[in-house]
């Protein structure tokens, strides 16, 4: 009876997580194809500028690209990275930007990559981001016409993508204020919906959390048939400031995990989940496929993890010290193929 843990999410089939899953609402297939992933064979990346990165791609179709610290950092778009992408589309490469950040909805991001002189081609249609996968798992688990409802810690992206769908949540923005006294509130909280009437608990970056929100996700996830999602697990945000720690949706999901004492399933990199929904949309061939991101844990991981050809950009977060000691650490699935100094260089 113990709860599905992230850590078995493995490729023996692409539906592996759905079937390891006990709650009865996950009916429908997730199925898009099977994929034999050959195991990581420790080596170190090479590095491309452009006349090698043309060279390394010839045999690429599909290019995933993270955003932050690859595509943009803050608000500012990465010298030289709507250069690149220009130059993939122009090549009739399919371009697809997945990110692990679930603040805004996918129509959100479309508008913040014209802003920033990005291509049009980059749609709302070409993005995906754990918002999106969230939605779309609830909607495959039939949470729609269960007449159950979604707890939900995160932020406006998620609300957005699952009023597309028609899924129906509470939880949004800041608990009321306490006033008790001493810790008596702490055994007479109000959980608004009775537990057996919620179907999932999904947790993603939240500024408004706190341990009444931490109390009531735990409380949910007593009944065995609420499913637990996490949009992502990466523990902090890139930004223009290297110096300065800006936590991500990671620390609240480990919080509501050893609270609950249940893991969760986790739709961002560098799971399988997000994967799945790129394969049933696009039908990528993931031996011509080539992830591109600034995380070795994530990005990297995500790449080899599913098959696909790896590149790390030293814009963002991770740097060549951390693959060297991925590398010394035997993480060769945090070993990338090729690395650059930034999306830019690569169309010079």
């Amino acid at each position: 009876n113990r709860p599905f843990s992230v850590t078995e999410m493995k490729l023996e089939t692409p539906t592996v997580y759905q079937q390891k899953l006990r709650a009865p609402l996950l009916e429908r297939s997730l199925s898009h194809g099977n994929y034999v992933v050959k195991k990581a064979v420790p080596r170190l990346p090479a590095r491309l500028n452009a006349e090698k990165f043309r060279e390394a791609i010839k045999n690429v179709d599909t290019f995933i690209f993270d955003a932050d610290g690859v595509l943009w950092l803050g608000d500012a778009a990465l010298p030289g990275s709507a250069r690149t992408v220009e130059l993939l589309l122009s090549l009739k490469k399919r371009v697809i930007v997945l990110t692990n950040n679930a603040t805004k909805s996918r129509a959100n991001y479309a508008k913040k990559l014209a802003k920033l002189g990005f291509p049009p081609e980059l749609n709302k249609d070409s993005l995906v981001n754990p918002a999106a996968v969230v939605a779309e798992v609830l909607s495959l688990a039939g949470i729609k016409n269960s007449g159950k409802k979604v707890y939900l810690i995160g932020a406006q992206g998620v609300r957005d993508e699952m009023d597309e769908v028609g899924i129906d949540y509470f939880g949004f923005g800041p608990e009321p204020e306490d006033n008790s006294d001493g810790s008596a509130f702490m055994f007479d909280i109000d959980l608004e919906i009775p537990v057996d009437e919620v179907g999932a608990v999904v947790v993603g970056y939240e500024k408004h959390f706190d341990y009444h929100k931490l109390m009531k996700a735990a409380n949910y996830l007593q009944e065995s048939d609420c499913l637990f999602i996490a949009t992502n697990e990466d523990e902090t945000c890139p930004g223009p400031n290297p110096s300065f720690i800006t936590p991500d949706a990671g620390p609240l999901v480990a919080a509501v995990r050893v609270a609950s004492g249940r893991d969760p399933i986790t739709v961002g990199k560098p799971n399988s989940p997000a994967f799945d929904y790129i394969c049933r949309r696009w039908k990528i061939d993931p031996t011509r496929t080539m992830m591109v991101g600034d995380r070795t844990n994530t990005d990297v991981m995500f790449g080899r993890d599913h098959g696909l050809k790896t590149l790390l950009v030293l814009s963002g977060c991770h740097q060549l010290e951390d693959v060297m000691e991925n590398h010394m650490q035997d993480k060769d699935n945090m070993v990338p193929d090729y690395f650059a100094d930034s999306l830019g260089v690569l169309s010079l």
